[in-house]
């Protein structure tokens, strides 16, 4: 039950306090974990249960109807302490507000909520309680203001919703873990991080970094559509994917990496078996998406609050040998995912694709070479390079092409395709960038491929004209 006399001084003209509705709302969310928690268990023990009915944590109807009936329950007591203090009861225009949001909160993003829904919506920053920014799709970027009243109201939100999706105990937001990452039903990736005063968190605010990675399926045509690579790329980019070429997307944060990965994938035959391994989060998300009807996605696992269950990148690719994949994707390459994931691309029938940070093209092989030797320290240097030049094929650089004299958006653009040729002579590998920027700030090809690559086309079935010359760009 809510006490009314939380604040002995509260105004009998203001209904109901923020500290209260954060007291109501974090009693329902207590029973709404707890339910979460006891439906898990009793699936477990009766395995039948799980085939009639669906888990109540992806049960989104259930759930509100649930929180509803508690919310019915909390607000009567509530009234009803009000009315032997000699206040009125809730109206009616409160009393909707307070259940619309203590709703929203509990069985989906609460303030986030208008901005999580909104498909043109690609990245939501929220620096303290007073300031949110929302990046959108086409570059802008707007401050919406305040969305909760304080610190410790945004604190609050952040424990009840860290509380709600991890019940498992795999991850938690307090005082020995103030940094947790989270990944929502449609795929968002939630950063958060404990921060402000009485918190010992390790920031000055709470702040929370929401990165959204919506499943769009516009095609290599529609991202040519969008600016990020001219036309006479199309073909190119078509071929290298159907051929079975090993090909790194390369590119600074936000430059559209994983989206590009995405439709080079959306090239593969549907008959080919595309299994993806990711590091905590699905991002590639291929399992939602119609043009891959066998692509089984594996994800990492951090250990829970007793140190047990991490399962590694390592453990998931060598399962992945058992799994009789076509081309296994190893999502994006950060340390010790590089050599997991030139290992299993010469193993593949059909190569492999990931995306690897970096803020230009001419230093990605350097920090795939750093990763894999990083990994993997007795490797002498000759064996990190030869493994470099037999396994990878391509690198594709997207970048942010910013206006320096005004203050337009940046632009995504593909500014730089470089082939990999095999090993250098001066040690390292031989590269060529065979597309490239010109003066004009124009992606023209610089040089035709190597007869290697050449071949493989030509084997594959593929058309050799734009490869060949550098002619009709």
């Amino acid at each position: 039950m809510i006490d009314p006399m939380i604040d002995p001084m509260i105004d009998p003209v203001i209904d109901i306090t923020p500290e209260q509705v954060r007291d109501l709302t974090d009693r329902v969310a207590a029973r709404l974990v707890e339910a979460l928690e006891v439906d898990d268990l009793e699936r477990s023990e009766q395995p039948d249960r799980s085939v009639s009915t669906p888990p109540l944590v992806a049960d989104a109807r259930r759930q509100q109807l649930m929180v509803g009936a508690w919310l019915g329950d909390e607000l009567a007591s509530f009234n009803q302490t009000r009315l032997r203090l000699g206040l009125r009861p809730l109206d009616e225009m409160v009393d909707r507000h307070v259940r619309a949001r203590v709703v929203a909160d509990l069985t989906g993003t609460g303030p986030l909520d208008p901005y999580m829904n909104d498909p043109s919506v690609e990245e939501i920053d929220v620096n303290s309680y007073r300031s949110t920014w929302i990046t959108y799709a086409d570059g802008r970027k707007e401050d919406v203001g305040s969305l909760w009243t304080s610190d410790a109201d945004l604190t609050a939100y952040q424990k009840r919703l860290a509380r709600r999706m991890t019940r498992t105990g795999e991850g938690r937001l307090d005082t020995s873990s103030p940094m947790l990452t989270l990944q929502t039903e449609d795929g968002s990736r939630v950063v958060m991080v404990l921060g402000g005063a009485g918190e010992h968190g390790i920031s000055t605010h709470p702040r929370i970094a929401v990165r959204r990675f919506l499943v769009r399926q516009v095609g290599l045509t529609g991202l040519c559509e969008l600016g990020l690579f001219p036309p006479a790329l199309l073909e190119p980019l078509r071929a290298m994917v159907r051929c079975g070429f090993t090909i790194l997307v390369s590119g600074p944060p936000g430059a559209g990496k994983t989206t590009l990965l995405t439709e080079l994938l959306g090239e593969v035959s549907p008959r080919e078996r595309i299994i993806t391994v990711e590091k905590n989060l699905l991002e590639l998300r291929l399992e939602d998406d119609p043009r891959h009807p066998d692509a089984p996605a594996l994800f990492t696992r951090h250990s829970n609050a007793e140190g047990v269950g991490e399962v590694t990148t390592r453990e998931l690719v060598e399962l992945t040998r058992r799994l009789n994949p076509d081309r296994v994707v190893v999502g994006e390459l950060v340390e010790d995912e590089a050599l997991d994931m030139l290992d299993v691309a010469s193993m593949c029938k059909r190569g492999s694709l990931a995306t690897i940070h970096a803020h230009t093209s001419d230093i990605v092989l350097s920090r795939l070479a750093y990763y894999v030797a990083k990994s993997n320290t007795s490797l002498p240097e000759f064996a990190v390079w030869n493994l470099i030049a037999q396994t990878v094929d391509f690198v594709v650089h997207i970048d942010l092409v910013r206006n320096t004299t005004g203050d337009d958006a940046p632009r995504r653009r593909v500014t730089s395709i470089i082939e990999v040729g095999g090993l250098g002579e001066a040690g390292g590998v031989a590269t060529t960038e065979v597309w490239g920027m010109s003066d004009h700030g124009e992606l023209v090809q610089r040089a035709p491929l190597t007869p290697g690559h050449l071949h493989r086309l030509r084997s594959a079935g593929q058309e050799l004209g734009p490869f060949t010359d550098t002619d009709g760009w």
